[in-house]
């Protein structure tokens, strides 16, 4: 049943990559005063979740986010993949991330909010973020994060949430990149 469920949510976003239109730049554009006030809330709801899914995690051998998994920020599929890590957690994790915990909840909210106000940006900013390509075969990192992720099966969003302080380090040389 995990399998179909990320199967079809992999499908989903896929699709959505295929649908191209050329986007507005307008109001709704990236600020890069705003950015390290975004990361610092960012990673302050990260650090009171953090112990909660580490330690739920108990496949540590194994990585979502692996250091090699850093290129794909690099040159010009860039921005794709920033959409492609975007969508995976927006869709993907952070809703199966809620739990019984109302603290826990309140900060993957947070987490989530955040997240898909960057994704706008990215969506509204082309002259920022220059996703022109439309590129419907996702990349092959992001097709290793999702086998990863359902070879975890129920734990993988405990190893996704464990392992979002890589990402949002990704995000910030990624938009000094961009910033340079």
């Amino acid at each position: 049943m995990m399998k179909c469920v990320t199967v079809i949510l992999y499908t989903l976003i896929s699709i959505q990559c295929c649908y191209c239109r050329q986007e507005q730049s307008g109001d709704n554009c990236f600020s890069y005063a705003m950015f390290p006030a975004h990361l610092k809330e960012l990673r302050a709801s990260y650090r009171k979740i953090k112990v909660y899914f580490q330690n739920k995690d108990d496949n540590v051998h194994i990585t979502l986010l692996g250091g090699r998994l850093h290129h794909g920020f690099k040159g010009r599929e860039g921005c794709q993949f920033l959409k492609e890590l975007l969508n995976f957690y927006l869709r993907v994790v952070i809703p199966a991330a809620k739990t019984h915990h109302k603290a826990i909840n309140s900060n993957i909210s947070k987490i989530g909010n955040i997240l898909s106000e960057l994704k706008e940006n990215v969506q509204n900013c082309p002259r920022f973020f220059n996703c022109d390509l439309c590129n419907c075969r996702p990349s092959s990192y992001i097709e290793n994060i999702y086998k990863i992720y359902e070879k975890l099966q129920e734990k993988g969003v405990y190893k996704a949430v464990g392992e979002l302080n890589k990402f949002f380090d990704w995000l910030q040389h990624y938009i000094r990149m961009k910033m340079n």
